[in-house]
């Protein structure tokens, strides 16, 4: 590829990075680490684009010899692609809830939205890279279609399944491994199919012979799935919110720690805020062991069995910290 080649997967890799920064950013009430956050994207650019060749390959190949050429890209980029790709991307999220990373579905939501980024950042290269003989438009036309529409796919499909873990992973019974993650998984499929097909369809990847109502229809399906990722992630939130403001209050009234306080950390604009705490208070870290306080708490009551027991230590141990903060020690 040439230098401005270059330059146009350098830009779409740097938006993608962008999508990363502004999810991460828009966990306000507990920020998940960001070193977190990079090896998700990670699994997602080199794992699950690895593991995703290697598993799609028969079922193409296979497709391929039933079907013929055409008719086998085709049921790759509509069936295989989407239920093998969401499923190698999705691993990282099962190992995630070997870790105390997982809270709740804002949680999971972003770390899904992490690896599907990771998946996009390098199939864009590798579409990239496809359409260089094409020359530079072809490659510029590739990497914008990919950067604004594909990625966002990937994110949002890998999003709802890591929403629904994140969901279901503190909760009991078959919702928690069956039920809700199941329900995730299809729909992280199903977007990602109705994506694939309507491009495939257009036939996207042939440029200047793409269908402009096909093409428009797509447009109008990753714009409408946004908005929809977009307010789920308010409402969650949302639910963040009232779960930090109900059990504060609840801690405050047990003298753990002031009620003021239990009316500021609830609200991610005020706790920013200087001012609030006595100097010798350190904010961060305070803020940071009040909001877990409340999230344990959410889990305890939403938990049965052997979990209970790690939640009530948990709790004991954030108290034991936010008394900790508050006395400067």
């Amino acid at each position: 590829m040439n230098g401005i080649m270059v330059a146009a997967v350098i830009a779409g890799s740097l938006v993608i990075l962008g999508y990363l920064l502004v999810i991460w950013w828009l966990d306000r009430y507990e920020r998940e680490p960001l070193w977190m956050l990079l090896l998700v994207f990670a699994w997602g650019a080199l794992g699950g684009t690895s593991f995703g060749c290697l598993c799609s390959l028969p079922f193409a190949l296979g497709a391929v010899a039933v079907v013929g050429e055409s008719g086998g890209q085709a049921f790759t980029a509509v069936v295989v692609a989407p239920v093998v790709e969401e499923l190698t991307k999705g691993v990282v999220l099962a190992a995630l809830l070997l870790t105390k990373h997982l809270d709740n579905e804002t949680d999971g939501l972003i770390y899904g939205a992490a690896t599907g980024l990771g998946f996009a950042i390098v199939e864009n290269v590798v579409y990239a890279a496809g359409a260089s003989a094409m020359g530079t438009g072809a490659v510029i036309m590739v990497v914008v279609l990919r950067t604004f529409l594909s990625a966002l796919v990937h994110c949002i499909s890998s999003g709802i399944l890591g929403m629904t873990i994140g969901y279901a992973c503190h909760r009991s019974g078959a919702a928690r491994w069956l039920i809700w993650p199941g329900l995730g998984l299809a729909l992280a499929i199903a977007n990602h199919a109705i994506w694939n097909g309507l491009a495939t369809a257009a036939e996207f990847e042939v440029i200047g012979e793409a269908s402009p109502a096909l093409l428009l229809l797509g447009v109008g399906v990753v714009i409408a799935a946004s908005a929809t990722m977009f307010g789920l992630t308010q409402l969650s939130l949302h639910r963040e919110h009232a779960v930090i403001r109900r059990h504060l209050l609840a801690e405050s009234s047990l003298g753990v720690l002031p009620p003021e306080h239990a009316s500021i950390i609830p609200f991610w604009s005020r706790r920013r805020r200087t001012g609030w705490l006595e100097p010798h208070v350190p904010q961060e870290p305070y803020v940071r062991a009040a909001t877990l306080l409340a999230f344990r708490h959410h889990q305890l009551e939403v938990a049965r069995g052997e979990r209970r027991e790690r939640y009530l230590q948990d709790i004991a141990a954030l108290r034991a910290e936010v008394t900790r903060h508050l006395r400067g020690a």
